[in-house]
């Protein structure tokens, strides 16, 4: 047994004590040195899903769930001058949440759910030389009625917020309350070009962003004159403008630039290379 169980069954140890002394039962209030703290809360809560009345904490059913626990004899789990029915559970495993799970599947499910119930104690010992933790769980139904002490209710669930609404463009259509959301990126390979081939051949550039911007048009040729030209195009909008066609079985490598306004910054919204040959 290690140090901190030790301590921990002499606190709770000296809790049944001063229970039994003053003659209350209630339901102890864990913290971060009590490892039955855990248990009872998981209990209580799953009580508390149930249409059972709450079940009381009665320091007698935890002095045999500890008896039980430290000897795993399950005639330890009997409960001491207790006036009424009784039954007890022990699990198994590492760590605590998994011995717990292994009273659970032991009955002590079935238990917390039957309505019949309405005390209980529990017991805890970790055995570091084996690396296992014992959880052991006893129920009880008293002969005589006891007088439940009247447990304010707990207040109620704070309600979800809602996520926040993004604006349309933005990476995401929704963020978590309380968080910003991303901005719209700026428009990107927004433009297309194309040639409609003749005599003279006209260029139709076409833009797909929600900005205005200013477009160069520009056409080269290691040895033959190039053609250049500047123009302007319309948010979602296009242009058509004719050039020379280039001479037979000659390349031209075009490259068409637009760029414009967003969000206040100058931005490359399309930009086409692309080899045209006669």
């Amino acid at each position: 047994m290690s140090i901190r169980t030790s301590l921990s069954i002499a606190v709770a140890s000296a809790f049944v004590g001063a229970s039994l002394l003053s003659g209350t039962l209630t339901t102890p209030i864990a913290n971060a040195d009590d490892p039955l703290g855990p248990i009872i809360a998981a209990i209580t809560t799953y009580r508390a899903k149930t249409q059972c009345p709450r079940l009381t904490y009665n320091p007698v059913l935890e002095d045999a769930a500890q008896r039980y626990a430290r000897s795993e004899n399950p005639q330890d789990g009997q409960p001491r001058n207790y006036d009424g029915g009784w039954a007890a559970y022990l699990g198994t495993g590492d760590p605590q949440d998994s011995a717990l799970l292994s009273a659970y599947g032991g009955g002590a499910r079935d238990a917390i759910i039957n309505c019949g119930y309405r005390e209980f104690g529990v017991g805890f010992i970790r055995h570091d030389d084996r690396s296992v933790d014992v959880v052991t769980i006893v129920f009880g139904t008293p002969t005589s009625p006891v007088v439940t002490p009247k447990i304010p209710d707990p207040a109620p669930a704070p309600q979800p917020v809602p996520p926040t609404q993004c604006p349309v463009g933005s990476p995401t259509p929704t963020v978590p309350a309380g968080q910003t959301c991303a901005p719209e990126p700026p428009p990107k390979d927004k433009v297309t070009v194309s040639f409609d081939k003749g005599f003279q051949w006209t260029v139709n550039v076409t833009s797909t962003a929600d900005i205005a911007g200013k477009c160069t048009y520009a056409a080269t040729n290691p040895v033959l004159p190039g053609s250049n030209k500047n123009f302007n195009i319309a948010p979602r909008g296009s242009a058509s403008f004719t050039v020379l066609a280039p001479p037979p079985f000659s390349t031209y490598h075009v490259v068409v630039s637009c760029s414009g306004t967003f969000n206040g910054e100058n931005v490359e919204f399309g930009h086409v290379e692309q080899d045209v040959s006669a």
